[in-house]
Protein backbone atom coordinates (compact mmCIF):
# COMPACT_ATOMS: atom_id res chain seq x y z
CA UNK A 1 0.00 0.00 0.00
CA UNK A 2 1.10 3.72 -0.35
CA UNK A 3 2.31 4.97 3.29
CA UNK A 4 0.26 7.99 4.61
CA UNK A 5 -3.43 8.86 3.61
CA UNK A 6 -3.44 5.65 1.28
CA UNK A 7 -6.67 4.20 2.74
CA UNK A 8 -8.44 4.51 -0.63
CA UNK A 9 -5.60 2.98 -2.39
CA UNK A 10 -3.24 6.04 -2.39
CA UNK A 11 -3.57 7.04 -6.33
CA UNK A 12 -3.90 10.69 -5.49
CA UNK A 13 -1.25 10.77 -3.22
CA UNK A 14 0.81 9.19 -5.42
CA UNK A 15 0.45 10.91 -8.59
CA UNK A 16 1.01 13.92 -6.34
CA UNK A 17 4.58 12.98 -4.98
CA UNK A 18 4.92 12.37 -8.45
CA UNK A 19 4.23 15.31 -9.83
CA UNK A 20 5.49 17.82 -7.66
CA UNK A 21 9.43 15.52 -7.81
CA UNK A 22 8.95 15.40 -11.95
CA UNK A 23 7.59 19.12 -12.71
CA UNK A 24 9.26 21.31 -9.79
CA UNK A 25 11.63 18.94 -8.29
CA UNK A 26 10.27 18.85 -5.40
CA UNK A 27 10.29 16.02 -3.02
CA UNK A 28 7.46 15.36 -0.79
CA UNK A 29 8.28 12.30 1.79
CA UNK A 30 6.00 13.45 4.49
CA UNK A 31 2.12 13.00 5.13
CA UNK A 32 0.32 15.03 2.80
CA UNK A 33 -1.27 17.89 4.78
CA UNK A 34 -5.57 17.15 3.21
CA UNK A 35 -7.87 20.11 4.15
CA UNK A 36 -11.23 20.29 4.13
CA UNK A 37 -13.73 22.24 1.45
CA UNK A 38 -17.44 22.31 1.51
CA UNK A 39 -17.61 19.17 3.83
CA UNK A 40 -15.41 16.25 5.14
CA UNK A 41 -15.91 14.60 2.23
CA UNK A 42 -14.42 17.17 -0.14
CA UNK A 43 -10.66 17.78 0.45
CA UNK A 44 -7.86 19.55 -1.22
CA UNK A 45 -4.12 19.31 -1.11
CA UNK A 46 -1.81 21.67 -1.93
CA UNK A 47 1.52 21.85 -3.58
CA UNK A 48 3.04 25.77 -3.13
CA UNK A 49 6.25 26.95 -4.17
CA UNK A 50 8.69 27.71 -1.40
CA UNK A 51 9.68 31.09 -1.75
CA UNK A 52 6.78 32.72 -3.12
CA UNK A 53 3.71 30.73 -1.85
CA UNK A 54 1.97 30.50 -5.08
CA UNK A 55 -0.10 27.44 -5.37
CA UNK A 56 1.86 25.09 -7.86
CA UNK A 57 -0.58 21.86 -7.75
CA UNK A 58 -3.99 21.85 -6.41
CA UNK A 59 -5.41 18.15 -6.09
CA UNK A 60 -9.13 17.53 -5.34
CA UNK A 61 -10.83 14.63 -3.48
CA UNK A 62 -14.60 13.90 -4.32
CA UNK A 63 -16.08 11.38 -2.38
CA UNK A 64 -19.93 10.60 -2.49
CA UNK A 65 -22.34 11.07 -5.41
CA UNK A 66 -23.25 15.02 -4.13
CA UNK A 67 -19.56 15.83 -4.33
CA UNK A 68 -19.54 14.38 -7.50
CA UNK A 69 -22.27 15.85 -8.67
CA UNK A 70 -20.79 19.44 -7.71
CA UNK A 71 -17.78 19.03 -9.65
CA UNK A 72 -19.38 17.81 -12.52
CA UNK A 73 -21.37 21.14 -12.54
CA UNK A 74 -17.87 23.06 -11.89
CA UNK A 75 -16.60 21.54 -14.94
CA UNK A 76 -19.50 22.00 -17.46
CA UNK A 77 -20.32 25.55 -16.10
CA UNK A 78 -16.08 26.26 -17.41
CA UNK A 79 -15.09 29.24 -17.49
CA UNK A 80 -11.83 31.11 -15.42
CA UNK A 81 -13.58 29.63 -11.68
CA UNK A 82 -13.48 25.78 -12.92
CA UNK A 83 -10.16 25.32 -13.14
CA UNK A 84 -9.24 27.25 -10.14
CA UNK A 85 -11.86 25.65 -7.56
CA UNK A 86 -11.41 21.66 -9.12
CA UNK A 87 -7.63 21.89 -9.38
CA UNK A 88 -5.40 19.57 -11.82
CA UNK A 89 -6.57 16.45 -10.63
CA UNK A 90 -10.05 15.34 -9.67
CA UNK A 91 -9.75 11.78 -7.92
CA UNK A 92 -13.78 11.04 -7.74
CA UNK A 93 -15.26 7.94 -5.32
CA UNK A 94 -19.10 6.79 -5.02
CA UNK A 95 -18.28 5.75 -1.22
CA UNK A 96 -18.64 8.85 1.06
CA UNK A 97 -15.49 8.29 3.25
CA UNK A 98 -13.42 6.54 0.33
CA UNK A 99 -13.01 2.86 0.39
CA UNK A 100 -12.55 2.02 3.92
CA UNK A 101 -16.37 2.70 3.74
CA UNK A 102 -17.17 1.23 0.80
CA UNK A 103 -20.04 -1.20 0.54
CA UNK A 104 -17.59 -4.26 0.79
CA UNK A 105 -16.70 -3.25 3.99
CA UNK A 106 -18.39 -4.41 7.13
CA UNK A 107 -20.96 -1.97 8.93
CA UNK A 108 -20.32 -0.44 11.88
CA UNK A 109 -22.47 -1.37 14.58
CA UNK A 110 -24.84 0.69 15.48
CA UNK A 111 -24.93 3.18 18.73
CA UNK A 112 -27.63 4.53 20.61
CA UNK A 113 -27.59 8.23 21.03
CA UNK A 114 -24.99 8.70 18.39
CA UNK A 115 -25.06 10.62 15.25
CA UNK A 116 -24.48 8.67 12.11
CA UNK A 117 -21.57 10.88 11.20
CA UNK A 118 -19.65 10.89 14.23
CA UNK A 119 -19.98 6.77 14.30
CA UNK A 120 -18.53 6.98 11.03
CA UNK A 121 -16.00 9.39 11.33
CA UNK A 122 -14.88 7.31 14.50
CA UNK A 123 -15.06 4.29 12.40
CA UNK A 124 -12.79 5.48 9.66
CA UNK A 125 -10.45 6.65 12.31
CA UNK A 126 -10.30 3.28 13.66
CA UNK A 127 -9.65 1.39 9.96
CA UNK A 128 -6.59 3.81 8.96
CA UNK A 129 -5.15 3.03 12.46
CA UNK A 130 -5.56 -0.77 11.49
CA UNK A 131 -4.33 -0.35 7.53
CA UNK A 132 -1.37 1.82 8.68
CA UNK A 133 -0.59 0.69 11.85
CA UNK A 134 -0.28 -3.02 11.92
CA UNK A 135 3.37 -4.24 12.32
CA UNK A 136 3.13 -6.39 9.18
CA UNK A 137 1.46 -3.56 6.68
CA UNK A 138 4.06 -3.47 3.88
CA UNK A 139 4.48 0.29 2.23
CA UNK A 140 5.67 -0.11 -1.37
CA UNK A 141 5.75 2.50 -3.93
CA UNK A 142 3.88 1.51 -7.07
CA UNK A 143 6.58 1.49 -9.11
CA UNK A 144 8.45 -0.74 -6.93
CA UNK A 145 5.23 -3.30 -6.83
CA UNK A 146 6.66 -6.80 -7.61
CA UNK A 147 3.93 -8.11 -9.93
CA UNK A 148 3.56 -4.44 -11.87
CA UNK A 149 7.00 -5.46 -13.93
CA UNK A 150 5.26 -8.74 -15.25
CA UNK A 151 2.24 -7.36 -15.97
CA UNK A 152 3.36 -4.41 -18.21
CA UNK A 153 5.93 -6.77 -20.11
CA UNK A 154 3.07 -8.87 -20.79
CA UNK A 155 0.71 -5.79 -22.01
CA UNK A 156 3.78 -4.52 -23.68
CA UNK A 157 4.07 -7.96 -25.46
CA UNK A 158 0.44 -8.84 -26.45
CA UNK A 159 -0.30 -5.64 -28.00
CA UNK A 160 0.51 -4.55 -31.83
CA UNK A 161 3.19 -2.12 -30.49
CA UNK A 162 5.08 -4.23 -28.73
CA UNK A 163 4.45 -7.82 -30.62
CA UNK A 164 8.04 -9.05 -32.52
CA UNK A 165 9.94 -6.59 -30.34
CA UNK A 166 12.46 -8.98 -28.73
CA UNK A 167 13.32 -6.27 -25.42
CA UNK A 168 10.84 -4.41 -23.70
CA UNK A 169 11.51 -1.08 -22.43
CA UNK A 170 12.24 -0.45 -18.86
CA UNK A 171 8.81 0.05 -16.06
CA UNK A 172 9.87 3.68 -16.32
CA UNK A 173 9.25 4.16 -19.93
CA UNK A 174 6.01 1.33 -19.67
CA UNK A 175 4.00 3.22 -17.61
CA UNK A 176 1.69 5.94 -19.52
CA UNK A 177 3.53 4.17 -22.83
CA UNK A 178 1.47 3.19 -26.02
CA UNK A 179 1.14 -0.03 -25.29
CA UNK A 180 -0.12 0.44 -21.53
CA UNK A 181 -2.93 3.22 -22.91
CA UNK A 182 -4.12 0.97 -25.31
CA UNK A 183 -4.84 -1.66 -22.65
CA UNK A 184 -5.61 0.37 -19.77
CA UNK A 185 -7.13 3.38 -21.00
CA UNK A 186 -11.05 4.38 -20.90
CA UNK A 187 -12.62 6.71 -23.46
CA UNK A 188 -15.89 8.55 -22.80
CA UNK A 189 -18.66 9.61 -25.24
CA UNK A 190 -21.50 11.34 -24.66
CA UNK A 191 -25.09 9.96 -25.61
CA UNK A 192 -27.19 13.10 -26.07
CA UNK A 193 -26.18 16.15 -28.98
CA UNK A 194 -27.84 19.69 -28.32
CA UNK A 195 -29.36 21.71 -30.71
CA UNK A 196 -26.24 22.68 -32.21
CA UNK A 197 -24.88 19.31 -33.05
CA UNK A 198 -22.37 19.45 -30.20
CA UNK A 199 -21.96 16.39 -27.82
CA UNK A 200 -23.42 17.26 -23.94
CA UNK A 201 -21.06 16.62 -21.00
CA UNK A 202 -23.07 15.71 -18.27
CA UNK A 203 -23.32 12.65 -15.88
CA UNK A 204 -26.69 11.32 -17.20
CA UNK A 205 -25.22 11.70 -20.87
CA UNK A 206 -21.42 9.78 -20.70
CA UNK A 207 -21.32 5.83 -21.22
CA UNK A 208 -18.20 4.28 -20.81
Amino acid sequence: MVAANGGSGGFLEHIFREAAAELFQINITSPLEFRSKQNEDMREVLLEDPTTGKVLLRFVSAQGFRNIQNIIRRITKGGSSAGDSCGHLVEVMACPGGCLNGGGQIPAPKVPGSSTQATRKERLDQLEQLLHGASDAAFVPPLDHPLLPSLHQYIFQSSGIGRGKKSAPSIHELVGGPAVRSWLAAEWRSLKIDSDGKEVVATSALKW
